[in-house]
């Protein structure tokens, strides 16, 4: 009785369990579908729409420009904005002043619009182009005055105040001189010869700017003014030197005497200082622009005396060059290093061989320096694999020192690389060996270059995507900083490709190619002969090792060549060796 009333209690709780069960799978279900249903949102970029430049474009006036600012979701922060006259970058903001010769050229500008907040705050950059073309009226010419007295025998010129209702800068103006209503010249001064005493003098000036439409104005004209004659003795101005030594960043100013035999104390002496025959300035005293050095400086002064006729003396000028040191070329074994010195007194020059901190000298020539030895028996290793350094004694700023490799890659162009960094710029190089050779035969030449070094290996990787192959192995040249690539045949048949060069033949076991490395060894040792025993180390400073052929000797093998001594051998082709490169040379 007791088994019996208890089995249906346990089917009752099973039941239960069971409906409890899918009733939770039912509602997970459920759940699931939601989160699988729930929309995701993409938050766009923004957007910059109906980019226009606000007219008039109007040179020497504010221009402006418009847009409108789209993004559904996040507020404009800083947007991004860019304007270029002539594909050159002139401003970053939305509104500036276009400069007064910028009349008929090219304007452009862009904005990136930019988002305060938001997964991407940036959008894609919008660009509008327009036509910079003004509108103007023509220039006036107004207070036309003549400079006095009105005498012969001294330098006539004249005054005048240039209008322009749009700021244009003055042009050509054109002069007119007449003598009793007839031209004499057309310049901007004159001196009247004594035969033009009593007569009537007149100057028409025609105002001209310097661009834009109606360029021309109306002539203006001077009363007539009887020509006197010439009393007394003009000014003049001695002992005209520079205050100061003329570097670019100096403040300079002038030193002389005012001359005048009759007694008569300066005025104000005209003053014009001029770089590169361009006049820049009026002033006593002139600060040289940063980017005025190698240039010429020239200081005029026309002596003005405040009584006496005449008052007015002749211009006295005085020139120099703004202090400079250039130096230009290739930094490579055998190449010419020029050297130009502007403005400096030199005691001497010295061109340095820079190893760490240590330095000797290899020349003291003022103008170049070929890269070489200074006698035909010593090593290329001496120079190659180490700085370069030419310094200056000059009596204004004692020793100046110039390294090489330190200026511009455009002024001293090559030169070894040794260091890089993470984004494979060069940051440090060194004087390179002897590039290449060239071997002509029966009218036909090629040119054998010289194995890479580890850096260059990995630029040309880089540069190429991989289609230069990297090197397999490298070899370390002692008393330099240059570790030598080397590679095993395929890779260095690759390498040679991925440049548009290829192997050379070996050139005594397969003469297929007159150019061969037997060829090229002998070229070599003809042009070093004081080197006999290792001409192309000591005299290329290439790498003493076995280099690659093309020739191939066997399965699995190709010959090599050893150009220190001219032995021919064959290799395997899994070992590295050294591997130069054949070219034709351009024409």
């Amino acid at each position: 009785m007791f088994s019996q009333t208890k089995q249906p209690l346990k089917d009752s709780i099973r039941m239960l369990l069971v409906v409890a069960a899918l009733s939770m799978l039912a509602a997970c279900e459920w759940y699931g579908s939601e989160s699988r249903n729930k929309p995701i949102f993409h938050d766009k970029p923004p957007e910059a729409t109906n980019v226009t430049i606000v007219p008039p474009i109007q040179p020497g006036q504010v221009i402006k420009a418009s847009y409108s600012y789209v993004d559904d979701d996040d507020p404009e922060g800083d947007s991004l904005y860019l304007w270029r006259i002539d594909n050159e970058q002139v401003a970053t903001t939305l509104s500036f002043t276009l400069p007064l010769d910028s009349e008929g050229k090219a304007l452009s500008f862009c904005v990136t619009p930019v988002a305060v907040s938001g997964d991407e705050k940036q959008g894609m950059q919008v660009c509008v182009d327009e036509t910079i073309t003004g509108q103007y009226s023509m220039p006036t010419l107004i207070d036309l005055t003549l400079s006095s007295p009105i005498t012969t025998g001294v330098e006539i010129s004249a005054s005048y105040t240039f209008v322009d209702e749009n700021n244009r800068t003055e042009g050509d103006s054109q002069y007119s001189w007449q003598v009793d209503d007839n031209e004499v010249s057309t310049q901007a001064s004159i001196t009247l010869s004594p035969d033009n005493q009593d007569k009537m003098l007149t100057l028409c000036v025609t105002p001209v700017a310097a661009l834009g439409e109606n360029a021309t104005g109306e002539a203006v004209c001077t009363p007539a003014q009887m020509i006197m004659a010439k009393e007394g003795a003009a000014p003049s101005i001695e002992n005209l030197s520079f205050s100061a030594f003329a570097k670019a960043g100096n403040q300079i100013s002038i030193n002389y005497d005012f001359v005048d035999s009759d007694g008569d104390q300066e005025g104000e002496s005209l003053m014009t200082w001029s770089i590169d025959n361009s006049e820049i300035s009026q002033e006593a005293s002139l600060l040289l622009p940063q980017d005025s050095q190698g240039k010429l400086l020239s200081f005029c002064i026309t002596p003005v005396a405040l009584t006496g006729i005449p008052d007015t003396g002749e211009q006295a000028c005085i020139n120099t060059d703004i202090a400079d040191i250039v130096v230009s070329g290739e930094l490579a074994l055998e190449e010419t290093i020029t050297l130009v010195i502007k403005g400096y007194t030199v005691n001497g020059v010295s061109w340095q061989t820079i190893v760490g901190d240590s330095s000797w000298t290899q020349s003291t020539n003022e103008t170049e320096f070929i890269i070489k030895g200074q006698n035909d028996t010593d090593d290329a290793s001496q120079l190659v694999g180490k700085g370069l350094q030419v310094c200056i004694d000059t009596v204004e700023e004692d020793e100046i020192c110039l390294p090489l490799a330190e200026q511009p890659s455009d002024v001293i162009t090559g030169g070894l690389p040794t260091e890089i960094d993470g984004d494979f710029n060069i940051t440090k190089r060194v004087v390179a060996p002897l590039n290449y050779i060239d071997l002509t035969i029966d009218g036909v030449t090629k040119r054998l270059h010289r194995p890479l070094n580890d850096i260059e290996s990995i630029l040309l990787n880089h540069s190429s995507a991989g289609s230069v192959p990297l090197h397999t192995g490298t070899w370390f040249a002692e008393g330099t900083e240059i570790n030598w690539t080397m590679y095993d045949h395929a890779t260095a048949t690759a390498s040679c490709a991925g440049r548009g060069m290829m192997l050379p033949v070996q050139g005594k076991d397969d003469t297929s190619d007159p150019h061969g490395l037997q060829q090229f060894y002998d070229a070599i040792v003809s042009r070093y002969p004081q080197f006999e025993d290792s001409p192309v180390v000591r005299g290329m400073a290439w790498p003493g090792l076995y280099f690659r052929s093309s020739s191939m000797q066997g399965v699995g093998f190709h010959y090599d060549f050893y150009l220190v001594t001219g032995h021919a051998s064959s290799i395997d082709d899994a070992t590295s060796e050294a591997a130069g490169c054949l070219s034709t040379p351009p024409e």
